[in-house]
């Protein structure tokens, strides 16, 4: 029996029942002993003692139910953690799990223990394995089910904002954030309203402003609230200080500084600034190094060289008698002042350093989180900017830290897990000793402290521009680590919005340049067990902040893409869970939005949903404006008489009285213009040498049509021709991803995948300078091409004066000059902008044409009766070459694409290896004009040279199994094929392929269309 017919009948068998019930089902009857294998593909692995073997691709919780033992044959990397957690569950009920050779399991520390009891054993001896049997028993589980993820709801509060730094939550889910230039703003949960409520004087250069923000414990009564800042003036410093906070906002006047920390603001960087509080009232407080790092060749800065204090990190960091690059711990009082509590690194005298000092040796520890049950400590650190590996020191690293206890972290003599960096004389290039992790010195001219250290404390967890073996999926490319905080489920759970027990205790960490969010699990004692995903760069834009709210909600501030601006895509979003009933999804159609009285409107909700699958809906539709009219039902018909603007209510409820709502609008009095472009020869492609013939077409029910009532010059008609991409691409790369991705050049497409969007613009400086500027430097230089292409391939630093480029060794070179050509491209001249064209003409061709030639047209109507709005159509149509490159197509099955985004029409189309039976292989494109089209010519290659059994093409109109317009055969001993055509309009058409070989593989390279 197939595991995949297995699976059925286990839910055919008990379609309705609960896992209790199948628990009890399998306990109280014995069952064959099964042997589950979880493979990449098949297994022939020969086990010895099983009634049974079944081979899955992934593991369910439901063939464990049976499993009397788990093979894992494929890498425990490949395991999603849905499986992982299914198979923690199956070890804590008693099961018995091999797995294949392997060095060791990283990112599984949950395993820790099975190991230690025998269930779980790593065997290298592949052949006969003699398998243990598992004795289950399901009542001693104690691990969470991993919760559903069509739970977890994301829910935009505010956006856009400016530079968001920090956010605090009160009892009452109020939620306040500051923005780095100084604003102070609040959301209101019960009016979903915000607002900017207050503004404080801050200085901005550097990475100073208005950075860290914290209530105190007893807000609710004393309204205090802790801010740390960086005020304007002279003097060099960042305050740390309790104001009174209201939703009216700051009082001014009720200032008092807490702390105060001397700075420099010759050079930037690394202000940190983030604050905590744990429950006996100590405020942590998070200082950078306040460090010139960029002129270290992406390796640690001490520069003793005279003047330049600004480049050395240890005159700060690593400076017993400093502030910076530390976090403090200090008791506020009533009063205003401070008083250090026990267990600091230093003694309370101040002899050996400053007794504030709780961690030493930080470089950027920008945030911060706590376990305040336990009094762990958490931050991000984020590290250096190099990306090898050297006799100077490591590759950097970002870290995420915790501290049970005070103590030194390393900075700047080590990084991630004591990788110790070399003592290095800037006035002379020697290079000294490698720094001791257990007897660190600092003899730096700039060092004001003890020349002696604390032993350096190892990262808890850290990665680098690559791919990380030891802690996996946490990605690569430019690093910007962050921590939120530890959830606790039991001090949530009242409330509502909480998360699920799976999390209670874990730690939530994110990227700001990897847009995702992790959550991190530890032991008893504190210990990494392991990273997993939450959420990833497919929702998020740059988080930089993140609370648990007192209602169990997730609430994160996402900056946006780009440094030091006011971005777009920033947003504050909540993120919590949904539990038992689930509300409906509301979602309209109509069947026309305007149109002239009487006007026939047929309401759909059909597009509505509920993912309580047995959940039965109620649909009430209320449209208001001159009429008012009320009706009920999925679909819904009427006609509206009176003229003018009606706003359509949806509501959608559920059998459990949840309901959601969608709104629309429609014009009833006046039409829509009509504007349709009519080609002789084809409304997709145009063939060069020969004219485009066109004409327009304008249809107006209340105005009439052009030359009967609309006059041509009311209608703007243009036409613009280019070559390569749109070339209305984009004025900032924070824009790429709402654009449609059709005609983008392969090097800016290979900018919006990569992490160069988050350092650089286009037209402004930004952590990297812009595009024009690196045009303006290099686009004449015949070399510069290939000097940057490495660059980017094995980053740089200096180039610009401030910063280190990271590396990207995953580009190719082909890949890297993309880049460099879109970047030289951004200064070259103007595309032709659109002439104005009549409404029919014919528009010449060169036959060695390559352009794009886009028609537009826009007429704005004069309105319906009774005043009725005017209404406005736009409307465009883009020739192209008739060639389709099949790596285009809009959707394949069976297929795949071969090659890099860098290599552009020289990608293909190739099949798969393995087909199964009944799969339909084809690809597709979206509305293709045949109308005149005689021929069809498919340029292929056979994979395998020895190939002798044709492949049968068909063409099907709409869907794969749609109308047949045509077919042919591909022979291996040929490269094209022909497939003849007599059909006309537009549709989407399908290319599907069969053989009487079940392991054909072919490539296709592209499809010319051919006029009659």
């Amino acid at each position: 029996m197939s595991i995949r017919s297995m699976r059925s009948w286990k839910r055919l068998f008990f379609p309705s029942w609960g896992f209790i019930s199948l628990l009890v089902l399998w306990a109280c009857e014995r069952q064959p002993s099964l042997l589950l294998i979880r493979a990449d593909a098949t297994s022939e692995t020969q086990a010895l003692g099983f009634d049974t073997v079944a081979v899955v691709t992934q593991v369910l919780p439901e063939d464990l139910i049976a499993a009397s033992h788990l093979l894992i044959e494929s890498a425990p990397a490949t395991l999603d953690f849905n499986e992982r957690n299914s198979i923690e569950r199956y070890l804590e009920a008693g099961g018995e799990v091999t797995f294949a050779c392997q060095d060791t399991i990283y990112n599984w520390g949950q395993l820790l223990p099975f190991f230690k009891s025998g269930q779980v054993v790593i065997d290298c001896d592949e052949q006969n394995l003699s398998l243990r049997l598992a004795d289950l028993d399901y009542s001693l589980i104690k691990t969470p089910e991993k919760p559903a993820p069509d739970r977890l709801k994301r829910q935009v509060l505010v956006a856009p904002l400016r530079e968001p730094m920090c956010i605090a939550v009160t009892e009452e889910s109020m939620v306040y954030w500051i923005e780095r230039k100084g604003t102070i703003n609040l959301y209101n949960p019960r009016t979903d309203d915000y607002k900017e409520i207050d503004s404080l004087a801050v200085y901005t250069g550097e990475e100073d402003g208005l950075l860290g923000l914290v209530l105190d414990p007893n807000y609710k009564h004393n309204q205090w609230a802790y801010v740390f800042y960086s005020p304007p003036g002279d003097e060099p410093k960042q305050h740390v200080s309790r104001f009174r906070l209201t939703p009216e906002g700051l009082d001014h006047d009720s200032e008092i500084v807490i702390i105060e920390i001397p700075t420099q603001r010759d050079e930037c960087c690394h202000s940190a600034g983030d604050l905590e509080i744990d429950l006996e009232g100590n405020l942590y407080l998070s200082t950078g190094d306040d460090t010139f790092s960029r002129d270290s060749d992406g390796f640690t800065p001490l520069d003793e060289r005279p003047g330049r204090s600004a480049w050395d990190s240890q005159k700060s960091s690593s400076n017993t008698l400093d502030l910076r690059g530390k976090i403090l711990r200090i008791h506020p009082e009533a009063d205003g002042s401070y008083t250090i509590p026990d267990g600091n690194l230093f003694a309370k005298d101040g002899s050996e350093g400053r007794p504030e000092i709780y961690v030493m040796g930080a470089r950027n520890p920008f945030t911060l989180g706590m376990n305040k049950k336990k009094n762990w400590l958490f931050w991000g650190d984020v590290g250096p900017d190099g990306n090898v590996t050297s006799e100077r020191g490591p590759s950097a690293h970002d870290e995420i830290n915790i501290a049970k206890a005070p103590g030194n972290y390393g900075w700047p003599y080590f990084n991630a897990d004591n990788k110790a960096y070399a003592d290095y004389d800037f006035e002379t290039g020697v290079l000294g000793p490698k720094f001791d992790p257990q007897h660190p010195v600092n003899t730096s001219v700039n060092n004001t402290g003890a020349k002696d250290l604390p032993p350096a404390v190892p990262a808890m967890l850290y990665y680098t521009f690559d791919e990380t073996e030891q802690f996996p999926r946490v990605g690569k490319g430019s690093r910007s680590v962050g921590v939120g905080d530890v959830y606790d489920y039991y001090e949530m759970k009242r409330k509502g919005f909480q998360f699920p027990l799976y999390y209670h205790n874990k730690l939530f960490a994110f990227d700001w340049a990897r847009d995702w969010i992790m959550v991190i699990s530890l032991d008893e004692e504190g210990n990494f067990l392991s990273i997993e995903p939450f959420l990833d760069k497919s929702v998020l834009a740059s988080p930089i902040n993140m609370t648990f709210g007192p209602d169990g909600a997730l609430y994160v501030l996402e900056y946006g893409i780009g440094y030091f601006t006011d971005n777009y895509d920033s947003k504050l979003i909540r993120l919590d869970f949904t539990y038992g009933n689930r509300a409906p999804e509301a979602n309209i159609e109509l069947s026309a939005t305007n149109g002239s009285v009487p006007l026939e409107v047929t309401f759909s909700a059909k597009g509505s949903l509920d993912l309580d699958e047995t959940d039965e809906l109620e649909y009430i539709w209320l449209i208001e404006g001159p009429q008012e009219i009320n009706l009920t039902g999925a679909e819904a018909k009427t006609t509206i008489a009176e003229p003018g603007e009606y706003e359509v209510l949806l509501v959608v409820k559920d059998n459990h009285n949840a309901s959601a709502t969608s709104r629309a609008t429609l014009i009833a009095g006046n039409a829509k213009p009509e504007l349709t472009f009519e080609f002789a020869d084809n409304s997709t492609f145009y063939w060069p040498g020969r004219s485009i013939q066109y004409q327009l077409s304008v249809k107006d029910k209340e105005d009439g049509t052009l030359e009967n009532g609309i006059d041509e010059n009311e209608v703007a008609i243009s036409l613009t021709h280019y070559e390569g991409s749109d070339n209305r691409a984009p004025a900032s790369l924070a824009l790429l991803d709402g654009m449609s991705q059709e005609g983008i050049v392969p090097g800016l497409r290979l900018i919006q995948l990569s992490d160069c969007r988050s350092c650089h613009k286009i037209n402004e400086k930004s952590i990297g300078p812009s595009f024009h500027d690196v045009a303006d430097r290099y686009d004449k230089d015949y070399i510069a091409k290939e000097v940057l292409a490495k660059k980017i391939i094995g980053g740089g630093v200096g180039n610009w004066g401030d910063g280190a480029m990271p590396a990207h060794p995953d580009f190719t070179v082909k890949a890297a000059k993309e880049i460099v050509d879109f970047i030289f491209s951004v200064n070259d001249a103007p595309a032709q902008e659109a002439e104005r064209i009549k409404a029919s003409g014919a528009i010449p061709t060169g036959t060695k044409s390559k352009s794009n030639y886009r028609f537009e047209a826009k007429y704005t109507d004069h309105g319906g009766v009774k005043n009725t709005a005017s209404l406005t159509t736009i409307t465009e149509v883009t020739l192209t070459l008739p060639v389709k490159q099949a790596e285009s197509a809009d959707s394949y099955n069976g297929f795949g694409v071969e090659g890099g985004v860098e290599d552009g029409d020289r990608r293909y189309l190739l099949s798969k290896e393995a087909v199964e039976e009944g799969e339909v292989i084809y690809f597709a494109f979206e509305d293709i004009d045949l109308t005149h089209i005689r021929r069809l010519e498919l340029t292929y290659f056979f994979m395998a040279k020895d190939a002798d059994i044709p492949v049968k093409v068909e063409l099907h109109r709409g869907s794969a199994n749609g109308q047949l317009l045509s077919s042919c055969e591909l022979n291996p001993k040929d490269k094209q094929a022909y497939m003849s055509l007599d059909s006309k309009g537009s549709s989407d058409i399908y290319f599907v392929f069969s053989s009487q070989d079940p392991n054909f593989r072919i490539g296709i390279d592209q499809i010319k269309f051919h006029l009659n």
